[in-house]
């Protein structure tokens, strides 16, 4: 046994989740991939073909997105919210550009209540174009899911097309990543694993979208939404070191402006849609400093070194049944660790 699949029975018994896939794999090669687990309590085990709700790893998604519509001369970092979302004009918002959307750096005060009272996805984003500016040091990082929503209703104007099929048609069908979708059908419910037993919404999230926010916008929306596998997850890390290394996917520019440390000094270290390893950062001890990455409060991570080829994915429901369980936080350094320790060149 493999002391990473060792440390992930350990972590199921300890409560951290209960069941996970990972992927561990270079630019050309996978070199460890394995299941421990199950689904929950009573569920099938965790396999390799498990759908897992990939919360916020969709906004790398939604980020890539934007670039290939960069790419095709359809925007700049530097336009603003309103050019393309004109109900913004008289927002506050209204002047946030791009690369601040793009980087956390928008000076978005933080509406973590706005899926109380918001009930549909006009009433979503009308109570987020209405959002006071925040005033603490407005150029800091301060990590928002409502600047990624704003990103998807960007997208979704530019290729005059509904969300999904923007990132479907953009980097799912490019990547070929045939398992990742939104709002996965009844028929692949036995794949799926449930995620909380939500007291608001009195029943158990299984098959449909944990995030409150993206439940409101109908299950699609910049921020989160995506079901996916270790497996698919893993195309997309080998899918950005070849980027990084030769140009494929993007433009070795492009990759590059998007993994590169945007926000130094502003309280964490932002790419464009990505996490740059640094302090704070889910990267462990032993990736590099050039290593990047994401995380989704559900569970999942994805994390990428191009000074090593190397990269790590993880895929959990650590809030199965219930999102009071910090341990995942704890256990994605230690994986990161034990990735590089078995795998570095």
């Amino acid at each position: 046994m493999s002391s990473i699949k060792e440390y992930l029975n350990r972590c199921v018994d300890e409560g951290a989740f209960p069941g996970a896939a990972w992927v561990i794999g270079r630019v050309d090669s996978v070199l460890e991939q394995g299941s421990v687990g199950f689904l929950g309590k009573g569920l099938a085990p965790v396999t390799a073909h498990t759908l897992y709700d990939i919360a916020s790893l969709t906004k790398v998604f939604t980020a890539l997105a934007i670039m290939k519509q960069l790419e095709d001369g359809l925007l700049r970092l530097e336009d603003e919210l309103a050019y393309f979302l004109p109900d913004f004009k008289n927002s506050p918002l209204g002047k946030t550009t791009i690369f601040a959307l793009m980087t956390h750096t928008a000076p978005i005060n933080k509406g973590n209540g706005l899926h109380r009272y918001a009930k549909t996805k006009e009433e979503l984003l009308q109570a987020i174009a209405e959002l006071p500016l925040r005033s603490d040091s407005p150029d800091k990082v301060a990590y928002t899911c409502e600047s990624f929503i704003l990103l998807g209703e960007i997208a979704s104007v530019l290729d005059n097309a509904p969300l999904d099929v923007v990132i479907q048609n953009r980097v799912l069908h490019a990547l070929e990543m045939k398992e990742t979708r939104f709002n996965p059908p009844v028929s692949l419910l036995d794949r799926i694993a449930p995620t909380e037993d939500c007291p608001v919404r009195g029943k158990l999230i299984h098959g449909t979208v944990h995030d409150e926010k993206s439940s409101i916008m109908g299950g699609v929306s910049g921020n989160a939404g995506l079901f996916s596998t270790s497996g698919d997850m893993a195309i997309l890390a080998a899918a950005m070191l070849r980027t990084l290394a030769s140009g494929d996917f993007l433009s070795k520019a492009s990759a590059a402006l998007m993994v590169r440390n945007h926000t130094a000094g502003k309280g964490e270290n932002r790419g464009l849609g990505w996490i740059v390893a640094g302090p704070d950062s889910p990267s462990g001890d032993l990736m590099s400093s050039v290593s990047f990455g994401h995380t989704g409060f559900t569970g999942g991570s994805i994390w990428i070194d191009p000074e090593r080829d190397l990269y790590a994915v993880l895929l959990a429901n650590r809030i199965y049944p219930d999102r009071e369980n910090p341990l995942i936080f704890r256990t994605r350094h230690i994986f990161h660790n034990l990735a590089v320790a078995a795998y570095s060149t």
